[in-house]
């Protein structure tokens, strides 16, 4: 499903503050697998889910994904491999304020030739899947953060994604919602999407429905 070889990425390369980030990663990860990557801030999780997104493209190395190499794509090609085949949770929610939850959530369907139908189908789909249908005329600047939080997951259901990938998905959420995210990463499962989490809460520590984990220390797989 996802093969990464000998990854770099180092930033300002050649310059007096050249800082390497990721240092020859390695990693396999199967169909439908759940995969907690670890690591303390700034040991290189974060930039490493980057790069399997194709948010930003490695300094070396590929990125094999359903036989794709990401790493050597143009970026109009990046972004719509991103759009079809990677749902993105991000830390910071990245939602679009002055939007309702439903208008947010919809926003990866915009470019899409889709009848109306079918459209508003996939919205409804994600935002109960996510638990957040209730508040879909809700403006999200008006949603708590756990809601935040699930808007954001219905967002990166919503093209029905064969790869969820979350970044820091509880650093802003309290312990009850960080629980209630960890018990959608259980619903992943049973949607067999494949699922990589990076995460420095110990809240992720010893789940028995985690396939692997993956520790990173100083920009090392360990």
């Amino acid at each position: 499903m996802i093969k990464i070889t000998n990854l770099y990425k180092i930033y300002n390369e050649n310059k007096q503050n050249e800082f390497t980030a990721l240092n020859n990663i390695n990693l396999d990860i199967q169909e439908a697998q759940t995969i907690i990557i670890r690591g303390k801030s700034g040991s290189g999780k974060s930039t490493l889910l980057s790069i399997i997104a194709g948010l930003c493209k490695p300094t070396s190395g590929d990125i094999i994904i359903e036989n794709e190499n990401i790493a050597k794509l143009p970026d109009i090609n990046i972004s719509n491999f991103r759009n079809e085949k990677i749902g993105f949770i991000f830390q910071s929610f990245n939602l679009i304020s002055g939007l309702n939850t439903f208008e947010n959530v919809m926003a990866p369907l915009v470019l899409k030739k889709i009848d109306k139908n079918q459209f508003e189908k996939q919205v409804t789909q994600a935002l109960k899947i996510a638990n957040i249908e209730h508040k879909k005329e809700q403006k999200v600047e008006n949603l708590s953060g756990g809601e935040k939080q699930r808007c954001s997951i219905a967002r990166a259901l919503v093209m029905n994604p064969s790869i969820i990938l979350a970044d820091e998905p509880t650093a802003n959420l309290d312990k009850a919602n960080s629980l209630i995210f960890i018990e959608m990463l259980k619903k992943f499962k049973e949607l067999k999407k494949t699922v990589i989490v990076a995460t420095h809460d110990c809240l992720f520590d010893n789940l028995e429905f985690v396939d692997r984990y993956i520790d990173i220390k100083d920009a090392k797989i360990e």
